[in-house]
């Protein structure tokens, strides 16, 4: 027979300990939006430009774009490229050649020239601050944020994600899976997780996006082609998915992915004070 007299004293102990136990506090996003989620596209595609920017523009929704600087389209579309900033888009780095590690699965096609593992630390920062300087030609801005090519921060088995950090406000990678996700408290503002769609539907992208209200937190997606080039997402499902972020305004923040972590980084801040 359970002793009650020794029971409900302990019990009473729980329930009080439990009650005064501190609780996290919720994080609040901007005019009451219970989530977040930044659009990047990645390697200066021209689909890009030409299909994607005007139809954020048409619901007034900024993105990040990452265009990789040794793209035929920065050059030939230059001034349309240079016209992202001008409309509120931010433009982030995402190095000069994209070099990513040969030795990784599925990376055959990577150059020789462009292996990340045979990249010095040295050479790696070199080319990103090469970028950072024609970035700030076309945009003027000296604060951006950066995406890892292939989502490898690994050069000549060095990681140089701490180099990133000194010169970045935030950095993104990326998969192609759907990664868990996780509270906004525990979210790595230097290596952000990034669902990578292809060939994905509307209702697909529409999904990602409701999982990310519900858990009432922050992620992003890669876009690569949008209705072309490579990585494809068609545009009528891409035009589906920003009809549904605009009908939920109330639910979900959208905005570059520097403007968002920027946010986080300062409410993190005073919510630790």
């Amino acid at each position: 027979m359970i002793n009650l007299k020794f029971l409900i004293p302990h019990l009473i102990l729980f329930i009080v300990a439990s009650s005064c136990a501190p609780k996290e506090k919720a994080f609040n996003w901007p005019n009451g939006t219970k989530a977040a989620i930044a659009l990047t596209y990645d390697d200066g595609l021209s689909s890009h430009v030409n299909t994607a920017a005007p139809a954020l523009n048409q619901y007034g929704f900024k993105a990040t774009f990452y265009p990789t600087i040794s793209s035929p389209s920065l050059i030939d579309e230059k001034e349309k490229w240079k016209k992202l900033p001008i409309d509120g888009h931010e433009l982030g780095n995402h190095t000069v050649y994209h070099p990513c590690q040969k030795s990784k699965e599925g990376m055959e096609w990577v150059k020789d020239e462009y292996d990340l593992d045979t990249y010095t630390s040295q050479q790696i920062a070199q080319e990103i601050n090469l970028a950072n300087t024609l970035l700030t030609e076309m945009d003027g801005q000296d604060s951006r944020t950066f995406a890892y090519p292939c989502s490898h921060h690994y050069a000549g088995g060095e990681s140089y994600l701490g180099y990133v950090s000194s010169q970045f406000t935030s950095a993104r990678s990326s998969s192609g899976e759907q990664s868990k996700l996780v509270k906004v408290s525990d979210i790595d503002l230097y290596n952000i997780p990034s669902w990578s769609p292809n060939n994905h539907e509307a209702d697909e992208l529409i999904s990602y996006v409701q999982n990310i209200i519900e858990h009432k937190t922050f992620s992003t997606l890669t876009f690569h082609g949008i209705g072309a080039e490579h990585l494809t997402v068609s545009k009528e499902d891409h035009d589906k998915m920003l009809q549904f972020l605009d009908d939920n305004r109330d639910k979900i923040w959208v905005g570059t992915l520097e403007e968002i972590t920027t946010y986080m980084r300062l409410k993190r801040t005073t919510t630790n004070k």
